[in-house]
């Protein structure tokens, strides 16, 4: 799994996105209000996943883009460093239930990995999180977890 900030490196992906890239983790740094960053499949378009308004270093970076590459800064509804420690406390706390958790993508709240005998114990995924005494600030995702 990645961890914040890092990216995958793509076959047939030009250079200058990777230069972004790095330059955009650069500027955000460990910033909480830094979310994701997705990848058109064609390569040719950046999504950069914030919080409220991005600083002038961030802004900079997104303005910087080259010819041929389309940035877009989407605003998350909730802070994507609050719903990072979310997910860390929940996997931590309720680790008899919750195999993994992690932040969405879409800053939206937290997905969360659940063990597919809880699931099976309770009937659903949303039951098994129930009966857990499982509860959050955010919006939870609950879905079973793939099998060891």
């Amino acid at each position: 799994m990645l961890g914040h900030g890092e990216f995958v490196m793509y076959p047939g992906t030009r250079g200058e996105v990777y230069d972004l890239l790095e330059r955009l983790s650069a500027a955000a740094g460990e910033s909480p209000d830094f979310g994701t960053i997705g990848l058109s499949l064609d390569r040719t378009r950046l999504t950069v996943r914030w919080f409220g308004e991005p600083p002038r270093e961030v802004q900079r970076v997104v303005d910087s883009a080259g010819e041929g590459l389309a940035v877009t800064v989407v605003r998350t509804e909730f802070r994507p460093g609050d719903l990072r420690a979310e997910a860390d406390r929940l996997a931590r706390e309720h680790a008899a239930v919750v195999r993994s958790a992690r932040a969405r993508p879409e800053g939206d709240g937290v997905d969360l990995f659940l063990a597919p005998e809880a699931v099976q114990r309770a009937g659903s995924p949303a039951t098994a999180v129930l009966e857990a005494g499982i509860e959050s600030g955010f919006p939870l995702f609950p879905e079973i977890a793939d099998p060891d």
